[in-house]
């Protein structure tokens, strides 16, 4: 062969080497979708890390797997992978690249993707907004999953259940047809709800790239949810509970004239109770002083004055959750603290509760929110409330209260509160929890309602005989950054300093009903509910029973031992036997438990 034919059969090698490559490219190779894959990646693989340990997880389905970049981390995690994917291009990448990966073709809207059996963990990455019919692919991904299915999608701005159908272009990481739906991410978690999923979680820290997180040009374009057949205990998780339908979409809203036959048109179609608060208003105008009597949900009755407390409960109700559970909790004869009693609204529900045999001690340190507070037992014939004058703290001694003005009341506080109304102050004694259990002769106390503004972890440090006990009570506790802020620590400690005591820490549905909540948050901004490990069972019954209690007796057969609201469809959870190690036992606690508890 000559210089010239070698030099030519050379070219032709090289043309025909960089024709192969170039080939081999797929879309999921562009630069932006590899920043994607990776972010998406490193999420999943922290999910792991603390799933594959704890639910003993083996064998994972990667679902629309693409050319198997996913299929590999999982591989690499330690997981049994196969992947499936509706474009044989991509199954053949698939397979060219990772040759130790089973992959196959396979349509993830077709029933037929049932026979491929279940597996421990299944991923759905950026596959479901593709679809044409994508709850019939959910549905077909719950019969697949055997304990939790990561899904991410992209999903529409807003919390609105509704999906848009967009035309998609053809190329083989988009849609295998020209349209597709896209759902919002109250969509998506109504659907794993509906197709069979017990609960459902949003990744917390979501994968750090702009489609996860708002910015300036575009809202957040995408969501991570985390599916189970049960309850998970992990830091990183929020609970989202179902989405419900809050008025009819076909209703519209009737044009009334203006004038007085406007007026008198609207007035006439309000409900009753809004008509009577509606003659109240009219009536302050002319008697600014005049206190609004009301009955509240539970029976007891109200008197409206100018406090913020006062509208949210005439008007929007305020802390319905909380109200319910402690309503289903109380029990004739048990003994109630109130800590930050402020007008009294937990105050007159637990009298109610806990009948004549009972007790209700009241703390209340600001005289001005003391004297509603009696106007209110009295009124009610509350004589089973006693109301103490001290703050509490973690030591005795004398301390600023400042008192917040124009309706804010309920921001008062031992220090500064982060408001805008002005505030004066005054000097209030403290004592120690403890102390004044002693000096009462309490010596035993069922359950206790937390909200002094911030103090919550200086008020727990003063109460540590309580907490050593043989019967130890459940709290009910605000458990806020904004509070804690002004005294210098962070909401957690809360948290985590009656983690070591043995507490078991549980967020409240819209209903009042019990969900696990992680000590490993760095942030809390809600009412949270501590039980003492010894008495989670014994108190979720008493939880149910008061359910039972309020409902009709029609209903009685429908019952079952649940935490999570049925409406959740999150059934019986608690209770079942391949999960019951789930509630801590005192004697041989997990060793999940206890790394919580080190950790906290």
């Amino acid at each position: 062969m000559s210089t010239i034919e070698r030099s030519t059969h050379a070219s032709q090698q090289q043309a025909r080497l960089v024709s192969e490559f170039v080939l081999k490219l797929t879309p999921f190779d562009k630069r932006d979708a590899l920043r994607l894959v990776d972010a998406r990646g490193e999420t999943m693989r922290r999910l792991l890390a603390k799933l594959i340990p704890e639910l003993k997880l083996s064998t994972a389905l990667d679902c629309g797997c693409g050319v198997g970049f996913f299929s590999q981390m999982m591989q690499e995690c330690g997981l049994q992978v196969r992947g499936f994917d509706g474009r044989a291009q991509n199954v053949a990448e698939a397979r060219r690249r990772f040759p130790e990966i089973l992959f196959e073709q396979g349509n993830v809207e077709d029933p037929a993707i049932r026979d491929a059996g279940t597996f421990d963990f299944v991923l759905c990455f950026g596959l479901l907004y593709h679809l044409e019919n994508p709850f019939l692919a959910m549905r077909n991904l719950r019969a697949l999953t055997g304990k939790c299915l990561l899904l991410e999608s992209m999903c529409l701005p807003g919390e609105k259940t509704e999906a848009l159908l967009r035309e998609e272009p053809r190329l083989d990481n988009q849609s295998l047809t020209d349209v597709a739906f896209y759902p919002s991410e109250p969509t998506l978690i109504k659907m794993l709800y509906r197709a069979g999923f017990r609960v459902v979680y949003r990744v917390v820290s979501l994968p750090a790239h702009d489609d996860f997180r708002e910015t300036s040009r575009h809202a957040r374009r995408r969501t991570m949810l985390l599916a189970s057949h049960f309850p998970l205990d992990f830091a990183g998780l929020r609970l989202c509970p179902e989405t419900r339908e809050t008025r009819d979409p076909w209703s519209k809203v009737p044009e009334v004239p203006s004038g007085v036959a406007g007026r008198v048109r609207r007035f006439l179609g309000l409900s009753s109770r809004e008509k009577y608060f509606a003659v109240a208003q009219r009536a302050r105008r002319v008697f600014p002083a005049l206190r609004v009597p009301f009955r509240l949900p539970f029976g007891a009755w109200w008197l409206a004055e100018k406090s913020m407390l006062d509208y949210e409960l005439s008007h929007d109700g305020y802390e319905s959750a909380e109200l319910s559970f402690v309503q289903r909790l109380l029990r004739p004869g048990m003994t109630v603290l109130d800590l930050g009693a402020h007008h009294g609204l937990y105050s007159l529900l637990a009298s109610r509760c806990v009948g004549s045999t009972g007790k209700v001690i009241a703390f209340e340190p600001s005289p001005r929110e003391r004297e509603r507070l009696n106007r209110h037992l009295n009124l009610n014939g509350a004589t089973n409330v006693e109301v103490q004058t001290c703050a509490l703290g973690p030591d005795s001694g004398v301390a600023r209260l400042y008192l917040v003005a124009n309706g804010q009341d309920g921001c008062n506080s031992l220090r500064p509160p982060a408001v805008l109304e002005p505030t004066s102050t005054m000097h209030v004694a403290v004592r120690r929890l403890d102390e004044e259990l002693h000096r009462l002769g309490v010596s035993q106390v069922d359950f206790i309602k937390l909200d002094v503004e911030g103090a919550e972890l200086g008020v727990l440090q003063g109460a540590a005989a309580i907490f050593s006990g043989a019967s130890r009570p459940a709290i009910l506790a605000e458990v806020q950054d904004l509070r804690t802020e002004p005294w210098g620590y962070a909401a957690r400690e809360i948290v985590r300093f009656m983690a070591r005591k043995e507490y078991r820490w549980f967020g409240l549905d819209a209903e009042g009903n019990l969900f696990p909540v992680s000590t490993q948050e760095e942030l809390y901004d809600a009412n949270l509910v501590a039980l003492p490990a010894e008495r989670v069972r014994e108190i979720i019954v008493l939880l149910n029973e008061g359910e039972y209690r309020d409902r009709d007796s029609h209903a009685a057969g429908s019952l079952r031992w649940s935490v999570i609201s049925r409406k959740a469809r999150i059934p019986g959870w608690l209770t079942s036997r391949a999960y019951k190690s789930w509630w801590p036992d005192v004697e041989n606690r997990s060793a999940r438990s206890k790394d919580a508890q080190d950790a906290s």
